[in-house]
């Protein structure tokens, strides 16, 4: 009886500790989209230490560049940050067909280079406008005056 007692006592410590850290994923979440986040997938070369997989999260413009936050992290600093000068939009497609799986529906995908290194990145068509637009305004003296 005292072992049931026990393991009843566990599995609930484990329900409550599964439903406290959606909690707090979801308070981040909310916090980060508040703050002009918006759905952001990432996916860059294996030998930048990614797997080659999209990656979701949340993408922020601060400034002069992008951050981009990882959706399942605790973390309150971003994962890759983007400076403004150093991207460029190579080319704009519709997922593929094994891409359509993985990403939510509705976006794009933006062929882009980040210091002439190949990064992908993957968000709705108005983020998509929104994020062209926001690298074509840089200042004056920026990388689209020669």
């Amino acid at each position: 009886m005292a072992l049931v007692s026990w393991i009843l006592v566990v599995l609930v410590a484990l329900a409550l500790a599964a439903v406290l850290i959606l909690i707090a994923l979801y308070v981040r979440r909310s916090l980060l989209q508040r703050d002009g986040g918006f759905d952001m997938c990432v996916r860059g070369s294996s030998h930048d230490g990614w797997a080659g997989g999209w990656a979701f999260g949340i993408g922020r413009y601060r400034e002069e560049s992008l951050e981009w936050f990882r959706t399942f992290s605790f973390t309150t600093w971003p994962k890759r940050s983007f400076q403004r000068e150093d991207m460029t939009v190579e080319n704009r497609r519709d997922p593929d067909s094994e891409e359509s799986y993985e990403l939510p529906a509705g976006h794009v995908v933006l062929v882009c280079a980040v210091e002439n290194e190949p990064v992908e990145v993957s968000m709705s068509e108005s983020a998509a406008t929104a994020f062209l637009a926001w690298l074509e305004a840089a200042p004056p003296g920026g990388q689209f005056v020669d």
